[in-house]
């Protein structure tokens, strides 16, 4: 900031930010451009070589602009293709997720079913377990009564 003090101007510091007002910026300006004369426009006279030269780089740019805008088109064009086969891709990925968990809700409704259908089936297995303990236990104090 140093630097600063040595040049005819305003020094402003506010916390971080310093900000530097040059005086007679204009004439500063001036002084570090170039020395050669600036002619007025109805003086000067035009080459006819510059302005053909001119032309013809006027038509190269034209050109150019065309080339980059039939390119920027093909390119766009090729983006909007691939963004609608994504978006069909998209759409029926989906698709067939959804018809895979319908698929697997159906399925497991129908192994809920068997089940409630094996434990109705059961039912009588469990009578016969309980008579099988019963039977058991009786055992038991035939055993016990006989020793």
């Amino acid at each position: 900031m140093d630097f600063l003090n040595n040049l005819e101007g305003i020094i402003t510091k506010n916390g971080d930010m310093v900000t530097f007002v040059a005086e007679d910026l204009e004439s500063k300006l001036k002084q570090t451009s170039p020395t050669t004369p600036v002619r007025p426009l109805g003086r000067f006279v035009l080459d006819a070589n510059l302005l053909n030269e001119l032309e013809f780089e006027a038509r190269n740019i034209a050109a150019s602009v065309d080339t980059l805008t039939e390119t920027l088109s093909g390119v766009l064009h090729s983006m909007s293709a691939l963004t609608v086969e994504y978006l069909e891709i998209y759409r029926d990925v989906v698709c067939k997720t959804c018809d895979s968990i319908d698929a697997n809700i159906k399925s497991m409704y129908q192994l809920m079913a068997k089940c409630e259908e094996l434990s109705k089936e059961m039912k009588p297995i469990y009578k016969l377990a309980q008579q099988v303990k019963d039977i058991k236990h009786i055992l038991d104090l035939f055993e016990n009564a006989v020793n």
